[in-house]
């Protein structure tokens, strides 16, 4: 090669290397705010949408169960399922003190919040326990994998899944200040260590493993044999201990049951399949598109990355991260592993908050190592860069799609809030409100996707109450009427009745609201309501031979494009009959059509009884373009439409024109 060429080549990757170099120092210098900067922007991203949200899944009872209990019962006792976590019930119970509509984001905003903190703790934690160049960016790394962390997906717009998000804070907060206090030598480091220790078992039981998780890291990072880190570490533990024996003398407090025994290797699977989850999306398609088995593919993967580790351990003589990631994965994941059978353990992957800090410490360093294999700088940021960048995104994708989830259920949910909230809609009857929604294709094989808004242990009225809207309320599910939204499975809530039953509860609610699924998204619209009644009729729209009288008929704007026609009935019996509502253009043309039964096709003229009153609300979807549009209502059999008469005189194909819609 010649010199001259030889010579450019080394100048061209001296001025690479220094400028890689003055950026480095750039990073090095601006702290911890670009780290900030990125974890704070991805959870915005990824969990902005949660301030949104109401209460709800296990937020309803905790909250009932809050109510009625003081501050001094809630650190002297056990919640009604036994759990013991008077710190985060504390929270709960402050949050409840402000003004409904303030609670619900407050209460969300401080899950959201502690999510940052975790992922910023993360990073601090991620840069003192290696060594070695790049510290400030292997964090950075730690900190951006642990806010999107794909199996945090439920734990963070959930507000009674904080007590996960709080022992992850006091975890990290202890480990980071013994971090601190080591080589500082600053005893205020310690007291912070050991308070943030003693207060995690108060949070969550799987608080009792953070003493251990803390002495570990310490022991780990900077050695056993030294008088006063022992004492430290040990004044910890012993803390932890006390909280233990603390708990079995509270009345109400719940025995900790070892159910995962049963189970021990399909937990051990669970747990790895965390360990492993850069791959878990690939091991998701290969098990639900091409049948493999996932456990031999988690095994596969955990080999793999076994081996990965000790190359790097090898070619970079450091191991100490290797062995804090993974001591803190273990004791973070061990409590939930030895408390549930494995069928709790894949429907709640909240369990892996925890020992995830471990998980993505491990990732992170794993990805600087490999950079480190590459001999150039530029090819190291190369490599890191998309190491980083295969891990990140896909996770982002993912949270997108449960984002999408959450927005789908839960507008559903603030639309029934919102109708129980106008006067004049007690008793509020729910028909086909979805229970719980989730992808038809999971994403990962051992992690259970989708988002559940109400368990089968609770109902409508007590979501609407704890919501802020204290009426009576009922939810059941109409088979005649269920939607199929092709994207999602889904499941229902409350009882089924038939079609008579179907009719006494429409009898017995003033409004009725029923979900469905059109245009690509789930809606809850009102649809009527049924009054049995001896009045004689009043003035009249149109008598239909044979069949019901048309007492009104109106429409009233309901949104862009949308439009609510009223019909109000007299039934004169059953009739084995149905109406037809028609909207025609100025020329005569179909535009639209609402034919079927009363209120969204759940009460049939064939079981109304002399008498009743049925208020029929049908839902008009017009084009953005046209108008005026003409309404127009009618009855038809088996044999044909049945004669309307408007003012003694016989409507135009038995269709009677009962409102005009001018969008002019």
């Amino acid at each position: 090669m010649p010199v001259a060429h030889v010579q450019r080549s080394w100048q061209r990757d001296g001025l690479v290397a220094r400028a890689q170099s003055r950026w480095a120092g750039l990073w090095q210098r601006a702290g911890p705010w670009p780290a900030l900067l990125v974890s704070g922007t991805l959870i915005a991203v990824c969990y902005g949408f949660a301030l949104r949200l109401p209460f709800y899944f296990d937020d309803l009872p905790v909250f009932s169960w809050l109510s009625d209990r003081s501050l001094v019962e809630l650190w002297t006792g056990g919640s009604d399922n036994g759990y013991y976590r008077p710190l985060t019930f504390t929270v709960y119970m402050m949050g409840r003190l402000l003004p409904m509509g303030t609670q619900q984001v407050v209460l969300h905003g401080a899950n959201v919040l502690l999510h940052w903190l975790n992922a910023i703790l993360v990073m601090l934690v991620a840069r003192r326990i290696g060594d070695g160049e790049r510290m400030s960016l292997t964090g950075t790394l730690a900190g951006a994998l642990y806010a999107v962390f794909p199996f945090l997906y439920r734990a963070v717009p959930w507000v009674t899944a904080m007590p996960h998000m709080l022992v992850v804070t006091l975890t990290l907060l202890a480990a980071y200040a013994a971090l601190r206090a080591e080589p500082e030598g600053k005893t205020g480091w310690w007291l912070v260590s050991v308070l943030a220790t003693a207060l995690a078992p108060f949070a969550h039981e799987s608080g009792l493993t953070c003493g251990i998780i803390v002495g570990g890291v310490i022991w780990i990072r900077h050695g056993i044999w030294h008088r006063r880190r022992m004492a430290w570490v040990a004044l910890g533990g012993l803390l932890n201990l006390g909280a233990l024996l603390l708990r079995m003398q509270l009345p109400g407090i719940g025995s900790f049951k070892i159910d995962g025994l049963s189970s021990w290797f399909e937990n051990i699977m669970f747990f790895l399949h965390g360990l492993v989850y850069p791959v878990g999306t690939a091991i998701g398609w290969l098990v639900h598109q091409r049948g493999w088995h996932d456990f031999t593919l988690v095994i596969v993967s955990a080999l793999g990355l076994a081996a990965m580790l000790i190359v790097s351990a090898v070619h970079t003589r450091r191991w100490r991260w290797i062995a804090i990631a993974l001591w803190w994965w273990f004791w973070g994941s061990l409590p939930a592993a030895l408390r549930f059978g494995y069928l709790g353990l894949i429907n709640s992957p909240r369990f892996y908050a925890l020992g995830g800090v471990g998980i993505v410490i491990l990732w992170a360093y794993t990805v600087a190592s490999l950079g480190q294999l590459v001999r150039r700088r530029w090819g190291q940021v190369l490599a890191w860069s998309a190491c980083a960048a295969a891990i990140i995104v896909p996770n982002l994708s993912y949270l997108g799609a449960e984002r999408e989830l959450h927005r789908q259920l839960f507008g559903v949910y603030q639309q029934i809030l919102d109708g129980a909230k106008e006067a004049g809609n007690e008793p509020l009857g729910c028909v086909n409100l979805p229970a719980w929604l989730a992808p038809r294709h999971q994403t990962y094989a051992l992690s259970k996707d989708g988002v559940i808004a109400l368990p089968l242990y609770t109902n409508a009225r007590e979501f609407l109450g704890i919501n802020g809207a204290a009426i009576q309320a009922d939810n059941v599910m109409f088979v005649h009427t269920l939607y199929n939204p092709e994207p999602y499975s889904f499941g229902y809530h409350g009882d089924w009745p038939d079609w008579g039953q179907m009719r006494q509860f429409a009898l017995q609610h003033r409004s009725v609201w029923q979900v469905r699924y059109q245009d690509g998204r789930l809606v809850a619209l009102p649809v009527g309501s049924m009054l049995a009644s001896d009045v004689s009729p009043g003035e009249q729209v149109a008598q239909f031979e044979g069949g019901p009288v048309l007492e009104s008929a109106y429409v009233q704007a309901s949104g862009p494009g949308h439009w609510a026609l009223f019909l109000d009935w007299l039934a004169a019996g059953p009739v084995d009959a149905q109406a037809f509502v028609h909207v025609v253009d100025r020329n005569g043309a179909m535009v639209l059509q609402a034919d079927g039964a009363a209120l969204g096709g759940m009460v049939p003229m064939s079981i109304w009884q002399a008498g009743d009153r049925v208020h029929d609300v049908r839902h008009l979807y017009l084009p953005e373009q046209g108008g005026p549009y003409t309404v127009l209502v009618g009855v038809f059999d088996g044999s044909g439409r049945l004669a309307a008469l408007a003012d003694d005189v016989r409507a135009a194909d038995d269709a009677v024109p009962v409102a005009t819609i001018d969008r002019q």
